[in-house]
């Protein structure tokens, strides 16, 4: 069975003198590795596009969740803004967040809310850049909660990025 594999991805030889055996090997295991290499490509992608069809099959089912946890973002947003909060209700309304990520990892979803993170663009929206070319960001406000679903990007959240160091001294 192997030697027919290998048969398969034979080169035929030039005219005049055949290869020797250990270069003919040789260049098998080089054609095999690209066939390989492109193999592992296409089922990487096949991979995406299957998990991409199931969070959009997931989608319609999921924007309520969404609904929901976008308003107390707002509320919670809101509060902050305008100190009208007391610590109890500040320690309510983070009961409330607890209770409301329970939920949401039950059916699979993570929503992105908190500032602080190291940022990945894969995970967050940049909409303001803070720093003067730093290479090490971090997220310093969330403008717009993101949400993963199932290790899958759902909605990148919107955030406002800095420096690391600019965070850690402010």
């Amino acid at each position: 069975m192997n030697l027919r594999i290998f048969n398969f991805f034979k080169k035929k030889p030039a005219a005049g003198k055949p290869p020797e055996p250990a270069i003919q090997v040789l260049e098998e295991i080089q054609d095999l590795k690209k066939y390989l290499r492109k193999q592992n490509f296409l089922l990487e992608s096949f991979k995406n596009d299957v998990f991409k069809a199931m969070v959009d099959h997931q989608r319609p089912r999921l924007e309520p969740y969404c609904a929901l946890a976008d308003a107390l973002f707002y509320y919670d947003a809101a509060l902050q803004a305008g100190d009208h909060s007391s610590p109890e209700q500040r320690e309510t309304l983070e009961i409330i967040w607890d209770k409301l990520e329970g939920l949401l990892s039950i059916i699979g979803l993570q929503i992105m809310r908190r500032a602080g993170a190291d940022f990945d663009p894969q995970l967050y929206e940049a909409v303001e850049n803070r720093s003067d070319g730093a290479t090490e960001l971090m997220v310093l406000q969330v403008l717009q909660p993101g949400y993963i679903f199932n290790n899958m990007v759902l909605k990148p959240a919107k955030v406002v990025v800095g420096s690391k160091n600019e965070h850690l001294e402010g």
